[in-house]
């Protein structure tokens, strides 16, 4: 069964979107962007920590999430529950305690349905079971659990989201050389090339932007901006504009002749009518990845006093003062002819406080090409709701 915009919303409101959005945005402020990154595969781990902590742990973890005390009790669990049918997006919970540790059963009986389990205390019998559960949610794509096994821990909170979407147009697979430029080096990379509804494409002063639609109502759009634009300041002007588009026009809108960034309008004959403007996109297939230590974003992720053991509040969550000793993220994506997946394992150990370490017919072509590194955010189309970011640096080679 397909994402539906019903799914989603029976378990986000459209305040809840834009929080979840909002925790994206400020994790990239914080930081300049990695080649992959999910915002929202912190966001419900941060809901599950809140719902266990009191005083001002509770308030960080709130503000951070933008959620009320209400919101953050229900959300991890609806969107389990709403995602455990879809096709396109996958989200799993689960936390594991050790035997120092004795958890609420009114936190407990807060998680989704079968997320609890337990820590035999063996570190290698707990890392192979963990890495299975990372590998088995997110079929494959992620084959580990992103946290240091060799430290002590009492208790894990895990998520696991994945995407996957088939193009409603596929590209040509090829081989590609670029002359000139940062990617001039690499020799031959893997090309892809489509010719797309004009409409797909919007330019603005700032940045060009393409919409890749994919089935299962999943977007995934890519931003190219100046040539050696920041790219912090690419990915935030993408966000901007594919959350506000006002302040760019459609491709369809151009004349022969115009330009912008990427793009060149041209005419040419062909052998059949032009029935819609249309853009040939050339860009490129990746395979990404990345390994995030959320702690060194503590701040815009609500983690300060979290990860603190002297100030940390978890009272609600265990009989005993824990604290966050390790929050870490890995990513995977993969853009290829046929479709776009993507994954992102997010996991937070917490350690016991006491004393622990830390031709015939004229057609106008529309010429975009992603010849240098850009920017690429995927999206739920219903909502709106922003599920990765990245910065394609390289291209995959041949």
């Amino acid at each position: 069964m397909g994402t539906s915009e019903d799914t989603i919303q029976r378990a986000l409101t459209d305040a809840d979107v834009e929080a979840a959005n909002r925790l994206t945005r400020a994790w990239l402020d914080a930081r300049a962007p990695l080649p992959v990154m999910s915002g929202f595969g912190v966001w419900p781990l941060l809901a599950v920590l809140a719902t266990g902590a009191v005083g001002d742990t509770r308030s960080e973890l709130l503000t951070a999430a933008g959620l009320t005390p209400e919101r953050a009790a229900a959300i991890p669990a609806a969107l389990v529950d709403a995602l455990r049918s879809t096709g396109s997006i996958r989200l799993a919970l689960a936390v594991w305690a050790g035997a120092r540790v004795t958890l609420d059963p009114d936190w407990t009986a807060g998680l989704p349905v079968d997320a609890v389990g337990s820590l035999t205390g063996d570190a290698a019998a707990d890392k192979a079971a963990l890495d299975d559960w990372a590998a088995r949610s997110t079929g494959g794509l992620i084959d580990r659990m992103p946290l240091d096994f060799s430290q002590p821990i009492d208790l894990i909170l895990a998520s696991a989201l994945s995407v996957r979407t088939t193009w409603t147009t596929p590209f040509t697979d090829s081989r590609r050389s670029f002359k000139a430029g940062p990617w001039a080096r690499l020799g031959q990379c893997r090309g892809l090339s489509a010719t797309l509804d004009a409409d797909l494409l919007r330019v603005g002063d700032h940045l060009s932007m393409l919409t890749v639609p994919g089935d299962d109502d999943i977007d995934v759009i890519l931003g190219l901006g100046p040539e050696g634009r920041d790219p912090g300041l690419v990915v935030a002007s993408l966000l901007a504009t594919a959350e506000d588009p006002s302040h760019t026009r459609p491709a369809s809108a151009l004349a022969v002749g115009d330009r912008a960034i990427g793009v060149e309008v041209t005419e040419h004959r062909a052998a059949y009518p032009q029935t819609r403007p249309e853009v040939d996109v050339r860009t490129v297939r990746f395979d990404l990845s990345s390994d995030l230590d959320l702690l060194d974003a503590a701040r815009p992720l609500g983690l300060t006093l979290a990860s603190d053991e002297a100030r940390a509040q978890f009272d609600r969550l265990a009989a005993e003062p824990t604290f966050v000793s390790q929050a870490r993220q890995t990513c995977r994506a993969v853009f290829s002819a046929t479709g776009f997946e993507a994954a992102a394992v997010t996991a937070m150990a917490m350690t016991r406080a006491a004393g622990l370490p830390r031709r015939d017919h004229r057609h106008v072509r529309i010429g975009l090409d992603f010849n240098r590194p850009f920017a690429f955010l995927v999206r739920h189309r219903p909502t709106g709701l922003v599920l990765f970011t990245g910065w394609v640096a390289e291209p995959e080679t041949a």
